[in-house]
């Protein structure tokens, strides 16, 4: 009996064998109908699209001027000679948009015709897009390409493009879809999903000619003087010259799924942005439609976790002992420090989902979180609901005290797109400091499409500053500073030159948005209306996730993240959290948050203080695992707020986009020696001058020896500091200059204040004091030296290389005679009580006094004006021209329709 299964196969198979067999008969027919359509397809695409103007250079051009991009036809190389019956030609080549301005570097593939003839040009991609640069000397070398990079008069960089592609380093550790995502990015930014291999050579000194030619297989750039750098493609570092150059790899960060997608489809010539912000509003508003509804007709989501628990230190229980010393840590620590400070007043009075409102809750003790050994809370947190027409939209407010936590600022790898080429790691630094004492990242502000705000990290600018702008700015020294931006010293329009020269000195790091959301505990003092993702038509603002960032009338500094905001409430919220300035970051719950980190030593030292144990790690918002890139670490990392919805852990990886990151600054009395007891290699900063807090100096008593550590932020060295006005907290009592034989405690210049070691010192160097090296001279009665953590640690007594070695210092030098002395009541300096006041010599190193604050108002004289005087300026264009009139034009305003 046949079955309805084997009849259906049967079926199947005869009209497989039927088309076989017409295929069979009728193929000469059906392959002549194929290429005959061909044909005609091309004939009109050639007809529409093609030119033939005598070569396929001028041909190409010919193409392109159709869309206003102007082809240097002499310039075109052909990256493939050998091109299929249907196949096309690949070129790179220099040209620009529209009437003036500088080349860049474009990408096509070329359908060639008959007769130098282009039938289509396809996948026309401007490969480089620096607006504020222009592209020069298009040279080929076997597989790469290389091209010089003008900026105003001077050649600043040379970039090599590897034309197989981009190596497999790009993309290591990656999944199989986001391999797949950054092969559509490719095809969107390059014209192929190859992409290209891409270094960039950034001259130290920029120069107004170079001279750049192919010698085989290696490129040779001719500076002036006849200074020349050669540079093998198949090699990162410079074969000759590498001193003259600094060599930038691309790196790239990870996709990062649904922003990914929508940034994706933005960036399509046929989409763009307008409809991505249409969309999103009114995704937003249906959202925000069906909260407001939920609440009114169901009240309060019994379900929804409380504020507290959001902010939950940690899901390990929590002893009522270890709940007593935290309470006893704060009160010892309150007085002094004055943090945290006082509680937030609530906006709203009614009692449902309000417990623990405004009520800061320190952070200490977390697994989670690191924190300096013997250091008070550094962080602490709490929420505000600020919207009476939304009372459950709440915002989490994260403080930490910008004396014990450093603020550094990283562009991403893709964000901000820099006017002149520039891009970012995307990563947090993995020198062994800041491995070591990082503790948290948060989102960056708006992409560079919607308005092209400053950016600047460790002295480059990626943007020039704009006019008026809410800034986030670090100093060298290490201070943070908020405010907007001074007026511009020019007349007419944005000037981009006069731009970068307002950027103070000792300014290394910048990052704007916006204007001002708060400014003396006021909102919105210059009156804008735009505050993100409103399309053009929209009579009111976006609910959705929103961040900001703020420094406090007590000088502290705040991160808030939360939902179903608008700008009036997310303002309100840092008005209840006193921000004396105060700047909107970015929105969507894929863009906000903030991540907190413990770096945990596979093999811990003494100085290491013990992570608290974990009894559980919830996946969501928890993490216990790799430390990428961090040899000899493994991390723990929690959310700052439980339902934060971004990657996670995301900082930690290479990032697309620029973030803010938090490192902890050392502060003493700092850890114990190695071996201390209850009464004897503990330090305290009693009897000791200081310059309020944190503590200049500590030490501690070993037997008849005693030890100083020195903070160099707060005790700071005459030698690196020109005021002079400031009080002397101690001194040498002599120095040695240095010479042959001689090592010296020497200051170098980093990104952020200086970095105090042992050595040789260079001719750039600041000298403190020199001496034998303390392992040549074991008995000497006095040595200064420097741990890692950067203290200055001086010794006094015997046996001072291993007292030495117990504060965690390798390299010492001895002072001979030259002893510390430190200024207090009757002159006492560190021995005991009693002995000859110490005196210091003129022309010896001395330690200045330190007390100005880590955060503070920048530019206050900026006052706020109307709308129409700051919005052309602070509208204008470096890199993303727009076609429509400005997202932030007010609905009402006549002139909506001129561009800023």
């Amino acid at each position: 009996m046949t079955t309805s299964s084997e009849t259906a196969s049967s079926g199947i198979t005869g009209r497989l064998r039927a088309l076989s067999l017409a295929w069979a008969k009728r193929r000469k027919v059906w392959l002549r109908a194929l290429f005959v359509g061909l044909a005609l397809l091309l004939t009109y695409r050639g007809l529409t699209g093609g030119a033939s103007e005598g070569s396929l250079e001028r041909s190409l051009a010919a193409v392109l001027a159709r869309d206003d991009i102007r082809v240097r036809p002499e310039t075109v190389l052909w990256l493939r000679d050998d091109v299929t019956t249907l196949g096309t030609r690949p070129a790179l080549f220099l040209a620009h948009e529209g009437e003036g301005g500088g080349d860049d570097v474009y990408y096509s593939d070329v359908r060639p015709g008959l007769a130098g003839a282009a039938i289509y040009v396809s996948f026309t991609t401007d490969v480089t897009r620096s607006a504020g640069a222009t592209e020069e000397q298009l040279v080929r070398a076997g597989d790469f390409i290389a091209f010089a990079s003008r900026a105003g008069a001077d050649v600043e960089a040379i970039t090599i493009l590897d034309l197989r592609g981009e190596p497999a380093s790009y993309t290591s550790g990656w999944t199989w879809t986001q391999r797949q995502q950054n092969a559509i990015t490719n095809l969107e930014e390059t014209g192929r999903r190859i992409g290209f291999g891409r270094v960039r050579y950034q001259l130290r000194a920029p120069a107004p000619d170079v001279t750049l030619r192919a010698d085989g297989d290696r490129f040779v750039v001719t500076l002036p003087a006849g200074a020349s750098v050669v540079i093998d493609p198949r090699h990162e570092t410079p074969t000759e010259g590498g001193d003259l150059v600094e060599t930038q790899p691309t790196v790239k960060g990870v996709p990062q799924g649904v922003a990914w997608v929508v940034d994706t489809v933005r960036n399509l010539p046929f989409v763009g942005p307008a409809p991505i912000e249409w969309l999103e509003s009114r995704v937003f508003a249906v959202q925000d439609w069906w909260d407001r509804t939920r609440y009114a007709y169901l009240g309060p989501d019994e379900s929804r976790t409380s504020a507290v628990d959001e902010m939950a230190v940690a899901s390990t229980p929590v002893s009522a002992e270890a709940q007593e010393e935290r309470r006893a840590l704060l009160t010892a620590a309150a007085a002094e420090i004055g943090f945290p400070p006082a509680p937030m007043t609530p906006i709203l009075h009614d009692v449902a989902d309000s417990e623990g409102e405004g009520e800061w809750i320190a952070v200490v003790d977390d697994p989670f979180v690191n924190q300096y050994p013997g250091a008070p809370p550094a962080f602490a947190q709490s929420f505000i609901r600020p919207d009476q027409e939304r009372p459950y939209a709440r915002v989490f407010v994260t403080l930490w005290d910008p004396r014990q936590v450093q603020l550094r600022i990283m562009p991403g790898t893709r964000e901000p797109e820099s006017a002149t080429g520039q891009r970012g790691d995307g990563y947090i630094p993995r020198d062994p400091m800041t491995t070591r004492l990082v503790v948290g990242a948060f989102d960056g502000g708006f992409q560079a499409m919607h308005g092209e705000f400053g950016m600047m990290s460790e002295g480059q600018v990626y943007l020039p500053p704009k006019p008026w702008a809410a800034t986030v700015a670090v100093y060298d020294d290490g201070r943070v500073g908020m405010g907007s931006w001074p007026s511009p010293n020019w007349r007419g329009e944005y000037d981009e030159t006069r731009a970068i020269a307002q950027i103070p000195a000792g300014m290394i790091e910048m990052r704007q948005n916006l204007t001002s959301v708060v400014e003396d505990g006021r909102f919105n003092p210059w009156e804008r209306w735009w505050w993100g993702a409103a399309p053009e038509d929209a009579t009111e603002q976006t609910f959705t996730y929103r961040s900001g960032v703020c420094v406090t009338e007590e000088g502290f500094m705040a991160f808030f993240w939360g939902s179903s905001l608008g700008p009036e409430s997310l303002g309100a919220a840092m008005i209840a959290a006193r921000c004396t300035r105060a700047m909107h970051l970015d929105m969507n719950n894929t863009h906000t948050g903030l991540e907190l980190y413990r770096p945990v030593p596979d093999a811990p030292t003494a100085f290491d203080a013990a992570p608290p144990t974990l009894a559980s790690v919830h996946g969501e918002y928890e993490y216990d695992g790799v430390f990428p890139g961090a040899r000899g670490y493994h991390l723990r990392a929690r959310r700052a707020v439980r339902s934060m919805q971004m990657r996670f852990p995301r900082y930690v990886e290479r990032d697309p986009r620029d973030f803010f990151y938090l490192v902890l600054r050392p502060t003493l009395p700092g850890p114990a020696l190695e071996g201390a007891t209850e009464t004897e290699g503990r330090f305290s900063v009693a009897g000791l001058p200081h310059a309020g807090w944190p503590y200049a100096f500590a030490r501690t008593q070993v037997g008849a020896s005693w030890i100083v550590r020195v903070d160099p932020r707060r005790a700071v060295p005459d030698v690196v500091r020109a005021e002079r006005h400031h009080d002397v907290l101690a001194g040498l009592t002599s120095v040695s200059a240095p010479r042959a034989g001689l090592a010296s405690v020497i200051a170098r210049r980093a990104s952020v204040g200086w970095d105090f070691s042992v050595g040789t010192a260079r001719e750039s160097d600041h000298v403190l004091a020199s001496g034998r090296p303390l392992a040549q001279l074991p008995n000497s009665g006095a040595a200064l030296g420097v741990d890692r953590d950067g203290f200055l640690v001086y010794a006094e007594g015997s046996e001072l290389v291993s007292l030495l070695a117990r504060a965690g210092v390798t390299d010492a030098i001895a002072l001979d005679e030259t002893r510390l002395a430190i200024v207090g009541e009757g002159g006492v300096g560190v021995a005991p009580d009693g002995e000859t006041p110490r005196a210091i010599a003129a022309g010896a190193a001395t330690f200045l006094a330190e007390d100005a604050a880590s955060a503070e108002v920048i530019f206050p004289d900026t006052e706020p004006m109307p709308y129409g005087r700051w919005r052309a300026l602070q509208g204008a264009r470096v890199r993303y021209f727009p076609t429509s009139p400005p997202r932030f034009t007010r609905p009402t305003d006549e002139d909506a329709g001129v561009a800023p």
